[in-house]
């Protein structure tokens, strides 16, 4: 992953928005989408290198499967809620940026219920 390509990429977009500001607000939007959804494309790619480490270091741990794709399943809810956020943000729609804050929660906790189950059982046996 080349930070600086990225980098460009980002300040190349965002003065080609700011000179379209003053034609169309639509057209700086697509850009802002298509500009979000390449760097997305970009970085996904060093996701693999990462998300093979990490699950070698839950083999190592002898810890279950279940708690990687949790984690995972967690790190991809906030990308996309971030990155819906900031696009809701951009359009002036504060209302709705702060509704997908709250759906992004929601999806965190429902995933998670798994993690908190397990960490009754663990208490449980601890106690007993």
């Amino acid at each position: 992953m080349d930070i600086i390509m990225i980098s460009g990429f980002c300040i190349i977009s965002a003065v080609v928005c700011k000179i379209l500001e003053s034609t169309g607000r639509e057209i700086k939007t697509v850009i802002i989408l298509a500009a979000a959804c390449v760097l997305l494309i970009t970085t996904a790619d060093a996701l693999t290198d990462i998300s093979a480490q990490i699950k070698n270091l839950f083999d190592q741990a002898e810890l279950d499967e279940q708690y990687v794709k949790i984690l995972f399943k967690g790190l991809g809810i906030c990308y996309i809620t971030k990155l819906t956020c900031d696009f809701c943000r951009d359009c002036g729609e504060n209302a709705l940026a702060g509704q997908a804050e709250l759906a992004g929660k929601i999806a965190l906790l429902v995933i998670s219920l798994p993690l908190f189950s397990a960490l009754i059982e663990i208490v449980k046996t601890l106690l007993i």
